[in-house]
């Protein structure tokens, strides 16, 4: 079990290590004032991160209060494992 843990835990390290730091540039459709047709959620960042960023995570580690409706660079919690966090830039542009 501790080893299987231990296993867990250095691909957690090697997840942040990939991502911790990077930029996922994602589109949206542009409704008025600036705020996006739709929104952002947390699945389409884990989507963004697994094509651009080349690692696989649930959309549930991704850590978002509200759908993400505006332009914009954002700072994204990406909660990998127990005690493992990574800071993802996520910056929606115009589709």
């Amino acid at each position: 079990k501790n080893r299987e843990a231990a296993k867990a835990y250095r691909l957690a390290e090697e997840q942040k290590a990939a991502i911790d730091g990077k930029t996922v540039k994602l589109t949206a459709k542009a409704g008025a004032n600036g705020k996006l047709f739709g929104s952002v959620t947390a699945k389409e960042i884990a989507e963004g991160i697994e094509k651009q960023l080349g690692v696989t995570l649930e959309k549930r580690k991704v850590v978002l209060k509200d759908d993400i409706k505006a332009f914009g660079s954002y700072t994204i919690e990406v909660k990998i494992y127990n005690g493992v966090s990574a800071n993802v830039f996520v910056v929606v542009g115009e589709e």
